[in-house]
């Protein structure tokens, strides 16, 4: 079937890996169906909380594959393409679309800089080549290229893109998309920033892609509805309960880069919560240590994300 609309709740799925750096497919698989369990509305695998850019296209495609087969239809899984290039990003959706993804997102190609001019053609090229829906990727913190909101009006009004992902960290940009794009039918604009999710669904935004949903999914899908709702009161006390949850990606030593201390913490969150069996990180990315572990584990129980007691937990 056919994806014609993105909204909701879609987690950029964790890669958890075993004691041997290898991709842990059974908490891969035991990860899916606690997003699915929690609500959540799809899937978005190789995204950067996946750690696209550490795995090899052998591990690429197992991820995409574990997924598409755990979900069964469930819920529609993405998989990211974010490449160097035109050709690259062409072979690396041939690879995930035959592993069962039904969509594919795209940050501009990094490492070398690009024109908006550039950019039009390289999401034009990769529509073309493609048979599922494309959708834009607005991270220039990782990729160095903006896509600036001229650029994405274009591509959404011509129907080269169904939806965009906006992590730029910019509300003023991110209300400049919603309203360039706001009256192009099922065309969405969905918001990475976790922090903000309330504020950019009064704005207009149609739903988020939260990393740190992958630790509280029912929690986000809660926000969600609390916003369609127009309960923005009530929106507003759980997003301010998910900022405070975001204490576990400060836990790291200055041994560990920023990266590598919040997408950890995401892992050892779940580790805690029973879902996947390390914190390890792809290297040369480091992961927390026992000591930091414990620290997540206090603010989980602080936060009211799990009882010591239910998971056998002595003080």
């Amino acid at each position: 079937m056919q994806l014609t609309e993105l909204r909701g709740v879609i987690p950029p799925i964790a890669t958890p890996f075993d004691e041997a750096g290898e991709v842990d497919l059974v908490s891969l698989r035991k990860l899916t169906n606690y997003l699915i369990d929690g609500g959540v509305h799809g899937i978005f695998c190789l995204g950067s909380t996946g750690e696209c850019a550490a795995l090899t296209d052998e591990e690429r495609v197992s991820i995409v594959k574990t997924v598409v087969e755990e979900t069964a239809g469930r819920v529609p899984v993405l998989a990211g393409i974010t490449e160097t290039s035109t050709k690259r990003a062409i072979r690396l959706g041939e690879l995930v679309i035959a592993a069962g993804a039904q969509a594919v997102v795209v940050a501009p190609p990094y490492y070398h800089m690009n024109s908006q001019q550039e950019l039009l053609t390289y999401y034009r090229d990769l529509a073309a080549a493609l048979p599922v829906p494309v959708i834009a990727y607005n991270v220039p913190v990782l990729v160095k290229t903006p896509l600036e909101p001229a650029t994405v009006e274009m591509l959404a009004r011509e129907g080269t893109i169904l939806a965009l992902k906006d992590s730029g960290g910019n509300s003023n940009i991110l209300r400049e998309y919603i309203m360039r794009t706001r009256d192009i039918p099922g065309f969405t604009v969905l918001t990475g920033m976790e922090f903000l999710v309330d504020t950019a669904m009064q704005m207009g935004a149609h739903g988020s892609v939260p990393g740190i949903g992958n630790v509280a999914p029912r929690e986000y899908v809660e926000l969600y509805n609390l916003c369609l709702q127009g309960e923005y009161g009530r929106a507003r006390e759980l997003q301010e309960r998910l900022i405070k949850l975001f204490d576990i990606c400060y836990q790291g030593s200055s041994r560990l880069s920023g990266s590598a201390s919040a997408l950890s913490g995401f892992k050892s969150a779940l580790r805690w919560l029973g879902v996947i069996q390390t914190a390890k990180m792809a290297p040369p990315l480091g992961s927390l240590n026992a000591e930091e572990e414990e620290r997540v584990r206090r603010i989980l129980i602080d936060l009211g994300f799990f009882t010591q007691a239910a998971h056998g937990k002595e003080e």
